[in-house]
């Protein structure tokens, strides 16, 4: 398990939550207007840190693997792991929303809805899981590339079909306009999903794992404050230079290389971190005391989060995924915003801080209690009980 990765995959969560809450803050005080700023500008991109660690994860977990008997596994896996953590939520979703959101209950397709079948975003029933349909594909696309390529190959297809789809999206962007506001809802399925612009971030993180199984050693705290830096100056460009509407879909092809590059260094940064930190406590450890303490700064070279926090956290990031617009449904529409409102600055600012957390601290019980122990089941019923994950796995 990578621990930095598990960091990673709670940060985006949450910058997801603060995108989704932030829209229902009060617009007259100066530290909720730039709450509100940082959730529309950036927390939407948390959903493009999520592209880049998931193809950062299979292309790390698989390395190796070839043949039909990998790549079946490979797929039963990444199923097992996807539908087991989403369907309570689909449940809930559907008692949730025939309930508070009857109009866009009624308007969506339960059956394509539950199996996450690509469709248009008002059909979804739970909105956020248009993201676990290109998941899906992803899978697919890796399952075929484990079984028809050779592990020593398979960087070059992954470059391949990252150079294939980055022309055709260009061309499609600067010169067939098919993302303009005029012909982006009449994209078709070959357009809008099979060779959509994220699976650039899926191949980029991919590429990312190849590269540095190929060159472990190198810059890594720079490459962090460095794609941090461009992560935060993508939102100034989100704002200034396209109104905010990136994430609208507009301006697809400019979102994945204004958050989707950044994304790739801050996740090569930390994973290059965590191997200096553990390359250094190894180090210490086999010195000598006094020699120990003259090289102690080795171990703080690199950086590991904490492991229990993280594994917690990081695990605990899809429920918290999935679970937010459900619990800020419910909270809207029990009259959350009106209660607080009439509280001081401070006390409004704790109130939300307060349920931003308390959606997190959910996420690790249902995680914990709910979602492991389904997992487990759903690997038991498709026959995964005698193959455990690989140590190094991140997932």
């Amino acid at each position: 398990m990578i621990y930095n990765i598990q960091l990673l995959r709670f940060v985006a969560a949450m910058l997801v939550v603060v995108y989704h809450s932030a829209a229902q803050l009060p617009a007259n005080d100066s530290v909720f207007q730039a709450f509100f700023i940082v959730g529309e500008s950036l927390g939407f991109a948390g959903v493009d840190i999520f592209f880049v660690i998931s193809g950062f994860i299979m292309a790390h977990t698989s390395r190796g693997d070839t043949g039909y008997t990998r790549s079946f596994d490979f797929a039963r896996r990444r199923l097992a792991r996807i539908f087991s953590g989403y369907w309570p939520f689909f449940i809930l979703a559907v008692v949730i929303f025939g309930y508070y959101r009857s109009g866009h209950f009624a308007e969506s397709n339960l059956l394509k809805s539950f199996f996450l079948w690509p469709q248009p975003l008002n059909r979804v029933l739970l909105e956020i899981t248009w993201t676990l349909s290109y998941e899906l594909y992803f899978y697919l696309l890796f399952s075929f590339l484990i079984l028809l390529s050779r592990p020593n190959y398979r960087n070059v297809f992954v470059l391949m079909a990252f150079v294939s789809v980055l022309i055709l999206n260009l061309y499609r962007h600067f010169f067939a306009q098919s993302f303009s506001p005029d012909n982006i809802y009449y994209l078709g399925f070959w357009d809008q999903f099979l060779t959509a612009p994220y699976l650039l971030e899926f191949f980029g993180g991919a590429l990312v794992a190849g590269w540095l199984e190929r060159n472990p050693a190198g810059p890594a705290l720079s490459w962090l404050i460095a794609g941090t830096g461009l992560f935060l100056a993508g939102g100034w460009i989100n704002e200034s230079v396209y109104s905010g509407l990136i994430e609208q879909g507009f301006h697809v092809v400019p979102r994945v290389f204004v958050y989707g590059i950044p994304s790739c260094m801050i996740l090569a940064g930390l994973v290059r971190l965590e191997r200096i930190a553990d390359e250094a406590s190894t180090l210490n450890q086999a010195l000598p005391v006094d020699n120990a303490q003259e090289n102690g700064p080795f171990r703080r070279i690199g950086f590991r989060a904490p492991a229990r926090f993280s594994a917690l956290t990081g695990g605990a990031s899809y429920a918290i995924y999935l679970s937010h617009v459900l619990i800020l449904t419910v909270v809207w529409n029990s009259g959350f915003k009106q209660f607080v409102s009439s509280w001081s600055g401070n006390m409004m600012i704790a109130a939300y801080l307060v349920l931003i957390l308390s959606i997190a601290g959910y996420s690790v019980l249902h995680y914990v209690f709910l979602e492991k122990p389904l997992h487990h089941l759903f690997k038991r019923w498709i026959g995964l009980r005698s193959t455990p994950p690989r140590k190094t796995d991140p997932s």
